[in-house]
């Protein structure tokens, strides 16, 4: 819009505005950019846009009335009901806005009220305000000044007027006057205390209330209320009533409190009134109708004793709106009551001897109020205007229109049709202010709607190129806010007119675009038109993407005192910055020692407890858009211990326990357990009495026991687990009395054949009943004759006093005799019941007799059926179990079996039994004494030949690439003789192949059963087979052994692979190995091991230097079937280093795997740790004494030597010289007559025995000194038998032959 045309705008609105005198508005000196800055202001502020129809932007109306001319609007007016207090100024409050400047005027009562000529009266000193102000005399107040007053507020565009407003002085009269009295009522009886009337009418009502002994307001409960003459109502008076009441009347708006007389209520205990059904005192049947807005009260004035319970509910008209209804005592508050409150209402009084009902019904009136109240409009000329005002009320209100406070007048262009004023072709004349008038018998209600007639060109309010972000699926909003008159028509534009059902442009020019996505992103612009002008404004859309939670928190159920962790993942738009707010229960969570957000989206909850239960809400927030997701935490306990135990219906054994339920810290209650103590079984200890499923079962009939004192307590238990115990009750003591109880377990049984112990279960502590316990315990022998009783005086009676006693022996009993028993309890406060009879016997003895013709019935390869004559009764002496069979065949004598027949019958099947085998036989008959005789002389049997077992052991062997060496062993069940074999061999694809897939049978017949082996040649290489055998007797084959290799070729196999240790113990080694898969087939594996010394690199074995030495286990054979074979070593020594090697052996060779080395669990003991011999204690004491002896032969030596004489070996060798068998053998053979006649080849090739380690550790030549270190490596014959030194005349060693080791130990010849 160009400058000129901007001009031109100014200029027809100053035409408009040329009917206003000098103080109305006026835009002849407003430039056009002024005027967009003055009418920005008024619509966009602190960058939000208000919505809405542009003449209802109500909060800019004021800043609006600044600059546009604008009739009166009323912002502020005092309540229809204005009470005031004469202390204080009385101000009636009347504001309003508007341009011009507002002029304000006042009626009272109907009639100008000349404000400025009254001194009482004053205006208010604010700007722009018609408040005035009244002062009377706070003593004796000018009554004159009440009344119904209304405030004009007028400018040259219309006159607003405010509602009617009643002005009333407040008042606080007395009660009227009466003496202090004293008022005597019985116990129980209902009774009415009256409050005295207050002397004229209180403005407003004050409130009442009654004091006791002038504390506090009186609680209003069931069994006390207020009727509607604020009478004190007692349902039924109890002891504690007692005391001085007073009625008092509260004005609060006065802050004064009036008291009437003082009534002394005594309460008479002497003559106390009966139980009675409910009734009702007073009945609220003509209840007046109730005026909206008000609260109502409905009571339900009541009696009885006990006190009623009083309930309230609603008949007719739908349920009781639960916001603003409560029950107060007996009475039913209905706060802010509305129409759709009246109905029918029911009080319901009830009481264990009845119930009584009475029924209301509320009627509700209502002023007149607005149901839709008209707004201010402003329009321009030429536009149609209409105002619908609609009131509501009961009775339904009369509406009537006015025109500047007056009546309306005759106008073309104007109608009226009921609720509706409608304007055509509006011209400058119509600006003014509407007022539509309510009215009903129960008030008035007036309100304003004013028409401005202007001309304006679109004027943008909304700020150019704004750029607003919205986040995926929601609804944007691009605010296009405008001003003009007529209102300016907006269209939207994206490269092209916006249209379609995801567009919608609002009222107030805002364009919302249903939910957005990215592609909703870029520029768009706004239009706005009226026949004025036009403007245009760009803005830009941003679409972020949502947040959402990725990952929601899950719910989560913890024990008490356990950790809780919430996690909150969320997902949202790398643009924008994102805050996690967990909240609790809807509150947001503060954050302690307890409680952290250790890392963002998590939540941990350290020490849970009762109170942390509750709904926890992770509420992700960027700048643009929030998401949430709930979790409930479950913070669950054992229950908090029962409460409130009682003790009713108390008996003499019985009684009844009740409890209340204690909190069960969010985990249901499934049970409860009763306990009690008493003071004379168990003192001091709690036992379990009574156990009861189920939540709501709250008390318990229990069964007592006489003589005791009992208390009690109740646990609780959930699924976390058991309560504390309740607090014990209080003590219960049950009165004694006689045994009602026999004793358990009577029997009789003999410990030896001349006597009968009569035995019995004591009766509990529990089961006593009283002081003197004894027992009763009467006996006789059997009748033999079941046909006639004997007579009670036939019965033995004895008397055990002690009241733990257990049994009575009867002695001098014949042999296993039947006598009838019974057990009776009795104590000082009488006899129990008297057991019934029970049978038992005296004792038993062996069996005297042996069982007679024992022959052998049936026979087969198995078995062997033995046939008997019974022994007789007399014989068996006692209660005959049965009969043993003992049995052992004639080659194996010491193994006896026994086998054992329970019963009478004289026979029995041995099975079990070996073919071909001689078996002896014996019966012998057993009671419960023991066994008798054996039969004589012992039964002979021979079980027949059968089919023999299978072989004991089957192998292959490869001889070379076609043909296998079978090797076998004869059955270890033959089950007779064995006549020969049959072996079967056939093809197969390979290990564990079905049946249907084998080669053609070959079969090969061994007659001779002394053979073990036979060879299968031509046999195809590298082919699985399978081999069976079976051994055969005349009967015919036996068992089959199977057995599956492989022809491969002749070679040793390829050592295992894969060597694992599994387990180590203290004496064991478990080792597994994997076969090779390839190369020539081992007939068996076996474990090689040796000790390895921990201390020296030589393995040591017993002290022996012996590396060349392994020991192996049992060979383990081949399994197709498996890829790994292991093997236990056993017998290791604890705490020992080892050394092993797995081998893979067959006929041509083995192949071994590399060392490995292991230790075993525990500790070494003594002797397996090494100590090398040199360092043993022994062995150093030894080398000590033959040193000393050395030396003292040494000593001698050299005496004989120096005087002259000869060794005495020189003169025996000189006399033996001539005989051959006793030359002493050259090199080292020591003196002749000490060694055997062996030539010197064989003492060369004989190994040294009896050796020990060498001191020196290594073996050295020797040499002739004189020193130790050559004694010690000295030949034994260097020593003659008196231990002379005679080592000139043996061989020189440096002479012996290189490849012979001198032996490490040669001491152990000489001792």
């Amino acid at each position: 819009m160009d400058w000129s045309i901007r001009q031109l705008l100014v200029v027809v609105i100053c035409c408009f505005c040329s009917s206003v005198n000098s103080e109305e508005w006026s835009l002849t000196n407003l430039p056009p950019e002024r005027l967009r800055r003055n009418l920005t202001s008024l619509y966009f502020e602190d960058g939000r846009f208000l919505t809405g129809k542009f003449s209802h932007l109500r909060h800019y109306k004021r800043r609006i009335r600044k600059h546009v001319p604008m009739p009166p609007v009323i912002t502020k007016q005092a309540p229809s009901k204005h009470i005031v207090d004469p202390r204080e100024l009385i101000v009636i409050d009347c504001e309003a806005t508007g341009s011009p400047e507002i002029r304000y005027s006042w009626l009272k009562n109907g009639r100008e009220l000349d404000v400025d000529s009254d001194s009482s009266i004053s205006w208010s000193a604010a700007p722009n305000s018609g408040t005035i102000t009244i002062e009377l005399d706070g003593d004796n107040p000018d009554k004159s000044y009440e009344g119904k007053y209304q405030c004009k507020a007028a400018n040259h565009r219309g006159t607003a007027v405010t509602n009617e407003i009643e002005v009333t002085i407040t008042a606080s009269p007395l009660f009227a006057f009466d003496e202090d009295r004293e008022i005597t009522v019985p116990v129980g009886a209902q009774h009415v205390l009256e409050c005295l009337p207050i002397l004229g009418e209180a403005i407003p009502p004050p409130n009442i209330y009654w004091t006791k002994d002038g504390s506090n307001p009186i609680d209003l409960t069931e069994r006390i209320s207020i009727d509607a003459d604020n009478n004190l109502i007692f349902a039924n008076i109890e002891e504690a009533d007692a005391g001085e009441y007073s009625c008092r009347a509260e004005y609060v708006k006065l802050g004064t409190i009036r008291i009437a007389n003082t009534l002394t209520l005594i309460v008479d205990t002497a003559s106390p009134r009966g139980a009675r059904a409910p009734s009702f005192l007073k009945r609220d049947i003509n209840l007046p109708p109730v005026n909206r807005g008000e609260d109502l009260t409905l009571r339900c004035i009541t009696e009885g004793l006990p006190t009623p319970e009083v309930r309230w509910r609603r008949t007719s008209g739908g349920a009781l709106p639960a916001a603003r209804a409560k029950v107060v005592g007996t009475s039913l508050v209905i706060e802010e009551v509305v129409e759709r409150d009246a109905g029918s209402y029911e009080c319901t009084a009830s009481n264990s001897l009845g119930k009584n009902k009475y029924e209301v019904m509320v009627t509700v009136n209502a002023a007149p109020y607005w149901k839709t109240e008209p707004e201010g409009q402003m329009l321009a000329p030429g536009d149609d205007a209409t105002i619908l005002c609609e009131a509501a009320g009961t009775p339904t209100p009369e509406v009537s229109w006015k025109r500047n406070g007056e009546p309306l007048g005759d106008q073309a262009n104007r109608r009226v049709s009921g609720t509706t004023l409608s304007l055509s072709e509006l011209v400058k004349d119509d600006s003014a202010v509407y007022q539509c008038i309510a009215r009903n018998n129960l008030g008035t209600r007036i309100t304003n709607a004013y028409i401005n007639v202007v001309e304006l060109p679109p004027i943008m309010l909304t700020a150019a190129n704004k750029k607003y972000a919205y986040v995926q699926d929601q609804d944007a909003q691009l605010h296009c806010l405008s001003f003009g008159s007529p209102k300016p028509q907006i269209t939207w534009y994206k490269e092209e007119l916006l249209a379609g059902d995801r567009y919608q442009i609002l009222s107030n020019g805002t364009l919302v675009i249903a939910t957005v996505s990215t592609e909703d992103d870029g520029m768009y612009k706004c239009m706005a038109t009226n026949k004025f002008g036009e403007e245009a404004l760009q803005a830009e859309l941003s679409v972020k993407r949502k947040t959402r939670i990725a990952t929601p928190p899950i719910a989560l159920e913890v024990k008490a005192g356990n950790e809780a962790q919430f996690v909150c993942v969320v997902d949202k738009d790398p643009d924008l910055d994102l805050t996690i707010v967990w909240l609790k229960n809807g509150a947001p969570l503060k954050p302690g020692s307890r409680i952290t957000t250790p890392v963002l989206g998590t939540l941990l909850i350290k020490d849970t407890m009762s109170s942390d239960s509750a709904l926890y809400t992770c509420l992700a927030s960027t700048t643009r858009d929030e998401a949430s997701a709930q979790a409930t935490l479950s913070v669950i306990d054992v229950p908090e211990p029962p409460l409130n135990l009682q003790l009713s219906n108390q008996a003499d054994v019985s009684v009844t326990l009740s409890w209340d339920m204690g909190n069960e810290n969010n985990s249901p209650i499934e049970g409860y357990t009763i306990q009690y103590q008493e003071n004379r079984i168990m003192p001091g200890e709690w036992q379990e009495m009574k156990v009861i499923d189920g939540r709501d079962t709250l008390t318990a009939d229990l069964d007592l026991n006489p003589w005791l004192n009992y208390e009690f307590r109740v646990t609780a238990r959930n699924k976390v687990g058991e309560s504390e115990p309740s607090d014990a009750t209080e003590r219960y003591t049950t009165p004694a009395a006689a045994p009602n109880a026999v004793p358990g377990g009577i029997k009789g049984e003999g410990t030896e054949p001349t006597n009968m112990v009569i035995s019995w279960e004591p009766l509990p502590g529990l089961q006593q009943n009283g002081p003197g316990l004894r027992y009763e315990v009467r006996y006789r022998e059997q009748p033999q004759s079941r046909r006639r009783r004997q007579a009670d005086s036939d019965w033995t009676v004895e008397t055990v006093n002690d009241p733990n006693g257990k049994e009575f022996v009867v002695e001098d009993t014949p042999t296993y005799t039947a006598y009838e028993i019974t057990v009776q309890a009795k104590n000082d406060f009488g006899d129990g019941p008297l057991s019934d009879v029970v049978v038992g016997y005296s004792g038993e003895d062996f069996p005297a007799a042996a069982v007679e013709n024992a022959a052998v019935g049936d026979v087969t390869p198995r078995s062997v059926r033995l046939d008997w004559d019974p022994i007789s009764e007399e014989d068996v002496n006692g209660d005959l179990k049965g009969y043993k069979v003992r049995y052992y065949s004639e080659d194996d004598p010491d193994n006896v079996m026994e086998k054992t027949f329970e019963g009478d019958e004289p026979t029995a099947l041995i099975d079990g039994l070996t073919p071909y085998k001689n078996y002896n036989f014996t019966v012998v008959p057993y009671n419960g004494k023991g066994d008798g005789p054996p039969s004589s002389p012992p039964v002979k049997a021979s079980t027949p030949e059968s089919t023999p077992g299978a072989p004991g052991a089957l192998r292959a062997n490869v001889v070379d690439s076609k043909t296998l060496d079978v090797q076998w062993e004869a059955p270890l069940e033959p089950n007779g003789v064995i006549t020969g074999y049959t072996l079967t061999y056939r093809t197969m694809p390979g290990p564990g192949i079905p049946e249907g897939r084998l080669g053609a049978p070959m079969e090969i017949s061994v007659d001779d059963p002394a053979t073990t082996n036979a060879e299968l040649s031509e046999l195809e290489e590298q082919t699985w087979y399978r081999i069976e055998l079976q051994a055969k007797t005349k009967i015919g084959p036996g068992d089959m052994k199977e057995l599956e290799t492989s022809t491969s070729d002749p070679a040793p196999p390829l050592k295992p692979e894969t060597v694992e240790i599994l387990d180590t113990g203290e004496n064991f080694i478990n080792v597994s190995w994997v076969p090779a898969k390839v190369g020539p087939r081992p007939s068996q594996f076996y474990v090689e091991y040796r000790e390895r010394d921990m201390h020296a690199d030589d393995v040591v074995v017993n002290g022996t230097n012996s590396e060349q030495m392994w020991l192996q286990t049992e060979s383990v054979d081949p399994d197709p079937y498996s890829e790994t074979l292991q093997k236990t070593i056993d017998g290791l020594n604890p705490g020992t280093r080892y050394q092993l090697r797995v081998v893979a052996s067959n006929n041509f060779g083995k192949g071994w795997t590399d060392i490995q080395e292991t230790t075993t669990e525990g500790e070494s003991p003594p002797a397996a740790r090494m100590t090398p011999v040199g360092q043993q204690g022994w062995f150093i004491g030894l080398m000590c004494a033959i040193a000393f002896l050395i030396l003292i032969l040494l000593i001698i030596c050299f005496i004989k030597k120096s005087r002259g004489g000869k060794y005495s070996v020189s003169e025996k060798e000189d006399a033996l010289k001539g005989d051959p068998e006793t030359q002493p053998i050259k090199d080292d053979a020591g003196f002749g007559e000490y060694r055997p006649r062996e030539s010197p080849d064989e003492v060369m090739a004989k190994p040294p025995t009896g050796s020990i380690p060498s001191l020196a550790g290594s073996d050295k030549p020797g040499s002739e000194t004189d020193s130790m270190a050559e004694y010690g490596d000295a030949d034994p014959g260097m020593f003659n038998e008196d231990g002379s030194f005679i080592g000139q005349y043996g061989a020189d060693k440096k002479q012996r032959p290189p490849e012979e080791p001198t032996s490490p130990a040669a001491f152990s010849t000489f001792v």
